[in-house]
């Protein structure tokens, strides 16, 4: 066994977004390494390889298609042991991680992504193979397409598709039960990949538009409504059945405003479009059958970068047309709504844990297309910076793909360690609480059946990551190992620590859902009332603000979080909209009975979710108004103060204080338990420096000197330095900087990258 591993066995558990492991907080070391891409003989060397640079998770998707070896009399056959080709032995891949000390994260779909062909799924689950079986389709009646062949996707609620799907994860199931820690090295799963067919941040007119997800469109309506004569009333129509509800179309730049009850129609939609995706993981869940965490990886809360998708050269090989545009350029800034509509974090973790992933553009030079290649930005304001943060602050778990070497497929500047160095680092700084490496290993071992198109890009995949496909190890190694080794020995100290949250926003999906249908342009929104944002002018600018001054901003779902749980949060901050279900205001009233402070801007809510008169908040509200309790109302009637440059004053009069006070030229987020506190620290500039930076906390000062994109951490043991992780060197600019890092009369000062530990 490797002097790296961590072990075999332990008794794992999980809570408050992080593993334990024997009671004690575990923090995932993790690397993608994708045996199906390899050849198997190739599998023990690469695994020690890992586990040498200090590695402590494996994480690998399962592709149905590549365990698919028999389709006969309705009956599935699958081959997981290898029987068949050796590239099929995932159990045997799994056997040798947990020969080696390392545990395994499984990810079984049904689809996968990893930029196969139709995400991994089989054909014969195809729409365009089997026509009995009904596509997802979009709100034009276009099949969803996978973007990289062209393939027609299945709907989700499919009844042929679902039970097919079954068939597959039992099998998969069977297998996995058998792994589990401590008998075996699984720890958790993961199903699907980016909620369902990489949609988490999707508009909400490609996806649900199909017979059979109409059904259940209209059984959610019965649910909401009781009666078609209620729904009648609430939207003026005359409707004989729920199954003729018509669903929303997309907005046009030149559209009139909503009616309010085409308001609660987009309300109606998007919960919709939740269920299909919560109800699609709780099926799958149950037909893998395998208890452990189950863990999602959901894409940034805003705009990703368009990837680099491969196409075919040669005639009749190119993809066909694609499915509807995922957005244009009026509706592009409504990204971040959407999440906030779809992804209902708080109230699914009884079907899955959070986690994320970060191809959300380059952090360190604020890159958020492809064809940028600029390093003189000064990163300020830093957008790209601030996606990495607000996405891995909406609630701990782990970074489940951090992007290390897709530099063909991605952006160029994903060649150079600085860049997955900087953002696994800022992820961590969000509150992430381990990191997957993705990809470890750079895979050459092409299979079409697998990879018709992937292959086009580039002869590896990706292009470049720590180990190259003849097993040498790139500079990537070792800014992994690097890191691997500072959270080998940090890391379950650490998650004992917590980040202090200074304004906790409340994303109440209902605006959410009506605002991602409202382009910004569009100031009235809905006739006769101000447009209820969620993001768009409500938490993306109030979040920058606060980060560009060293507050911290948090970020719940206001309906689905309890009073108790909002009462951990002393001031909460809304953006408020014309209408309000009667139980969330009653809420926010007795969060500030109880002591909460509440500040919100915009139009009080007068109606509830069908339009009946509910103003006990405005009425609250109102000046003069009478407020029991201990705790204080601060309404702006002007509709973006929260976003506004007068939030801060505002703020500092009331007593809020950065746990960290930053100069100009670098961020920093400070955890902190009983004396220990580890200070993450960003650099924003480039160019050769030295930059002369400040950190400031309630009783010390960190004086900086860093290179170009300096980014670490510093780990304070009372008033002294125990240990210190920075990257020095800035391979992109192709800068070798000299780092200090002062605290009173300590100095630590190295040339180019530096872990050290100071032992008491």
């Amino acid at each position: 066994m490797s002097a790296a591993a961590p072990g075999a066995g332990g008794v794992f558990s999980y809570r408050d977004g992080r593993f334990f492991r024997d009671g004690e907080p575990f923090f995932v070391r993790g690397v993608e390494y994708q045996y199906y891409r390899d050849r198997s003989e190739r599998w023990e060397a690469r695994l020690r390889q890992l586990a040498d640079a200090h590695a402590s998770v494996i994480t690998f998707y399962v592709p149905w298609r590549h365990h698919l070896v028999e389709y006969r009399d309705g009956r599935q056959r699958f081959d997981l042991q290898g029987s068949t080709l050796p590239e099929r032995d995932v159990a045997g891949f799994i056997e040798r991680c947990g020969r080696l000390g390392l545990y395994v994260i499984a990810k079984p779909g049904p689809f996968v992504h990893s930029e196969l062909n139709i995400g991994g799924l089989p054909d014969l689950v195809s729409p365009g193979v089997d026509p009995a079986i009904e596509p997802a389709r979009g709100y034009d009646g276009s099949p969803l397409r996978w973007d990289y062949d062209g393939s027609i996707l299945p709907s989700s609620e499919d009844a042929r598709f679902d039970a097919l799907a079954r068939e597959w994860l039992e099998a998969v199931g069977a297998l996995l039960r058998d792994q589990v820690a401590p008998a075996g090295p699984l720890i958790a799963v993961q199903l699907n990949d980016e909620t369902l067919y990489c949609t988490s941040n999707a508009p909400p007119w490609t996806l649900g538009y199909e017979a059979p997800a109409l059904r259940g469109f209209a059984r959610r309506l019965e649910e909401t409504y009781g009666s078609i004569d209620a729904y009648n009333r609430v939207h003026d129509t005359r409707l004989a059945s729920f199954a003729a509800v018509a669903p929303p179309a997309p907005p046009g730049p030149d559209d009139p405003p909503l009616t309010p009850a085409g308001a609660l129609a987009r309300v109606d939609w998007a919960r919709h479009q939740w269920r299909l995706r919560r109800d699609a993981y709780a099926r799958y869940r149950d037909y893998l059958d395998v208890d452990v965490p189950h863990l999602t990886n959901y894409a940034g809360m805003t705009p990703p970068i368009e990837e680099s998708v491969p196409r075919a050269k040669g005639a009749g090989t190119a993809p066909e047309a694609g499915r509807p545009e995922p957005a244009d350029a009026h509706t592009l800034p409504l990204y971040a709504e959407w999440w906030l509509a779809m992804n209902r974090i708080e109230a699914d973790l009884d079907v899955h844990e959070y986690g994320v992933i970060s191809w959300l553009g380059v952090a360190a030079y604020d890159i958020c297309d492809l064809d940028s290649r600029a390093l003189d930005n000064p990163c300020r304001p830093a957008r790209v910076l601030d996606r990495y943060l607000n996405t891995c602050l909406r609630r701990r778990g782990i970074n489940l793909e951090e992007n290390w070497g897709f530099a063909r497929l991605y952006h160029p500047f994903s060649a150079y360690p600085l860049v997955p160095v900087y953002q696994t680092l800022a992820s961590v700084a969000g509150g992430c609480t381990g990191y997957v490496v993705f990809c470890g290993v750079q895979h050459d071992h092409w299979d079409d059946d697998l990879d018709r198109i992937t292959r086009l890009q580039h002869p590896t995949f990706p292009s470049d990551a720590p180990i190259a496909a003849d097993g040498t190890p790139t500079p990537m190694y070792g800014a992994m190992a690097l890191l691997n080794r500072w959270f080998e020995r940090e890391g379950s100290r650490y998650l004992r620590a917590e980040l202090r949250t200074d304004v906790c926003w409340l994303a109440y999906a209902p605006y959410a859902a009506v605002s991602s249908w409202i382009p910004p342009a569009q100031e009235r929104g809905v006739a006769g009332h101000e447009s209820p944002r969620a993001a768009v002018d409500g938490f993306e600018p109030f979040a920058a603000r606060l980060h560009a001054h060293g507050l911290v901003p948090g970020l719940v779902d206001l309906e689905a979080v309890s009073l108790e749980q909002l009462l951990e949060h002393p001031v909460c901050a809304l953006r408020l909209g014309f209408f309000m279900d009667g139980a969330t205001q009653e809420k926010l009233l007795a969060y500030v009975e109880r002591g909460g402070t509440l500040l919100c801007c915009g139009e009080p809510p007068r109606v509830d979710l069908q339009l009946r008169a509910c103003s006990v908040l405005a009425d609250a509200l109102r000046p003069g108004a009478a407020r029991p309790g201990t705790g204080r109302v601060h309404h702006v009637p002007a509709p973006g103060f929260l976003a506004s440059a007068d939030l801060l004053p505002f703020l500092k009069t009331r007593g809020l204080r950065p746990a960290a006070v930053c100069s100009d030229g670098v961020r920093a987020l400070v955890y902190a338990h009983a004396a220990q506190r580890y200070v993450w620290f960003l650099g924003l500039d480039g160019g050769p420096g030295p930059h002369a930076e400040s950190v400031t906390l309630e009783d010390v000062t960190l004086e900086l000197e860093l290179g170009a994109k300096t980014c670490g951490v510093v780990h304070l043991d009372g008033d002294r330095i125990a240990s210190v992780l920075f990257k020095g060197h800035n391979e992109v600019e192709g800068i070798e900087a000299t780092v200090s890092i002062r605290l009173g009369d300590s100095l630590v000062r190295h040339r180019g990258d530096l872990l050290r530990f100071y032992d008491p």
